[in-house]
């Protein structure tokens, strides 16, 4: 993609990112090293399928 366009696959991975970042920021068990945090798993795991098929889009 030229000139920073991104895709709808692009800017979902992107989404599911920030999303991840900002729920680890706030909360207590993701700063601990060591700690378990579901949703935060649950959350990292989404942009890490996002990110896969961004790359696998980019491609095509």
């Amino acid at each position: 993609m030229a000139g920073g366009e991104q895709t709808g696959v692009a800017l979902h991975a992107e989404e599911a990112w920030r999303a991840a970042i900002e729920h680890a920021a706030s909360c207590p068990a993701c700063r601990t090293p060591g700690a378990v945090c579901a949703t935060g798993e649950r959350l990292l795991s989404v942009y890490e399928e996002a990110a896969r098929l961004a790359r696998a889009e980019e491609g095509t």
